[in-house]
């Protein structure tokens, strides 16, 4: 309407309008179905390097550990909290648990365990040869536990290791040389 006019709008514009809003809803499910589809596409892309997985579900497997429902320890542990920016080291809310890094090769996300947290969970027993498959790992805390047998030779093997927290267990025996190799240490 012009200012000063009494008349009234078309019934035609006013279809327009209203034929405009009704296409709103169906636009916007169009939308969202869309950024799905893309984050679908992108989660098949992403995936955990296979013997890091198995490596990380052998872990919890044998020290007797159940993962929360937030993280997929049980298939491919490399998506959900453990790639976002969700800290874990001093969160309680997410013990036990991993943090991975991706990166894309060859059109594909390839993640790398980088972190693993079983911290002050009652976990018996000697530390899972397993382990020895997480070689991206740079922070591994298993402190406060009820670890023993001795610290594995394995471990050296770790290089990209910055910290390691294995106190509070029952661990026996010497430290092994081979940790001499972890020259990326930082806190032991």
């Amino acid at each position: 309407m012009r200012p000063g006019s009494t008349s009234r709008p078309s019934p035609r514009r006013c279809l327009y309008v209203y034929g405009s809003a009704s296409a709103l809803p169906k636009l916007l499910l169009l939308l969202l179905a869309a950024s799905s589809s893309a984050q679908a596409q992108q989660a098949a892309r992403m995936k955990t390097d296979p013997v890091e997985a198995a490596a990380v579900n052998a872990v919890f497997a044998k020290l007797r550990q159940t993962a929360s429902s937030e993280w997929n320890i049980s298939g491919d542990p490399c998506t959900g909290i453990a790639t976002d920016g969700t800290v874990i080291e001093d969160n309680g809310n997410f013990n036990p648990g991993i943090k991975c890094e991706c990166s894309d090769q060859n059109n594909i996300t390839v993640c790398h365990v980088t972190k693993l947290k079983i911290y002050a969970l009652n976990a018996v027993g000697p530390i899972p040869q397993e382990l020895q498959n997480l070689t991206r790992l740079i922070n591994l805390d298993l402190s406060k536990n009820y670890l023993t047998g001795s610290l594995p030779s394995f471990l050296g093997n770790l290089t990209a290791m910055q910290y390691m927290t294995l106190g509070t267990n029952a661990l026996s025996g010497s430290v092994p040389k081979e940790l001499g190799n972890l020259v990326n240490l930082v806190s032991l």
